[in-house]
């Protein structure tokens, strides 16, 4: 079985912290860990996730916990929940923006958020003794000592309390680049459905605060070469597939000069 674990502990020892925890719990399993430097990235590589697992049984893992204010508004750190793609389970942060892009795909039908507190009370004293039940409570490092946990305990079916969570406060995805890959090519957050090509076949946008105009092209094989161009690019779930601004043989992020989570918009 596979389990993927996205996390914005970037560090060698995070990394393999965690994918020895999830290890250990389960058995005959392959686990692999990787970075994101945001929520919005974060987003987007839970989207793609969840379609490389096209609905097969395994577990995605994703914390990108807020670091500024919004942090404060619970006693340690942002909440935890989970749901299901088909026989796939995702058990996620909550805050931020990580649920964003599987919330504007229609691929989460059902949240449900844990009080860890009233988890730890849940767990007999056998399995877990009441001292370590508390230092998980208080954990600064709750990827390691409560998601692969709680990722096991709903896997395996173990009663544990959760509640269901209103979808509508999750919050609603920007229009923004949520990642630049190793060729240049700038993700969106972007759908064709949302956009209007004018009469010349140009998407119009403001980036990077300077505005630009992007031919949109069906495929990439008919881009000129070494111009930039608007395609429907493979990120997303199953037809539901992000845009991407492209240069053919060149790289579209240093010709815009964009970063990730840059805004994107719309004229």
């Amino acid at each position: 079985m596979q389990i993927s674990i996205i996390n914005d502990c970037l560090d060698q020892n995070a990394k393999l912290r965690q994918t020895a925890r999830i290890g250990s719990l389960f058995s005959n399993c392959a686990v692999n860990c990787f970075g994101v430097k945001s929520d919005l990235e974060a987003a987007g590589f839970l989207v793609d996730a969840i379609d490389a697992f096209e609905g097969r049984e395994g577990i995605i893992i994703a914390n990108v916990a807020p670091r500024n204010k919004e942090a404060e508004k619970w006693k340690n750190g942002t909440p935890f929940g989970f749901f299901w793609y088909q026989k796939t389970l995702i058990v996620s942060s909550l805050g931020g923006l990580t649920l964003s892009l599987v919330k504007k795909l229609g691929a989460i039908k059902s949240f449900y958020v844990f009080d860890i507190t009233k988890v730890m009370a849940s767990i007999n004293n056998r399995e877990l003794n009441k001292n370590t039940k508390q230092r998980i409570i208080n954990s600064q490092f709750r990827s390691f000592d409560f998601l692969p946990r709680a990722a096991h305990w709903i896997f395996t079916e173990k009663k544990i309390p959760f509640n269901k969570y209103d979808l509508s406060k999750i919050p609603e995805a920007p229009n923004a680049i949520w990642l630049v890959d190793n060729f240049g090519n700038i993700k969106t957050t972007l759908l064709r459905e949302e956009i209007n090509l004018n009469s010349k076949n140009k998407f119009v946008a403001k980036i990077a605060g300077k505005t630009r105009s992007l031919n949109f092209y069906d495929h990439l094989s008919v881009f000129p070469d070494k111009t930039l161009g608007l395609t429907v690019g493979s990120s997303g779930i199953k037809e539901k597939k992000f845009l991407e601004i492209i240069s053919r043989n060149g790289s579209a992020s240093q010709k815009l000069k964009v970063k990730n989570n840059m805004e994107i918009k719309i004229v």
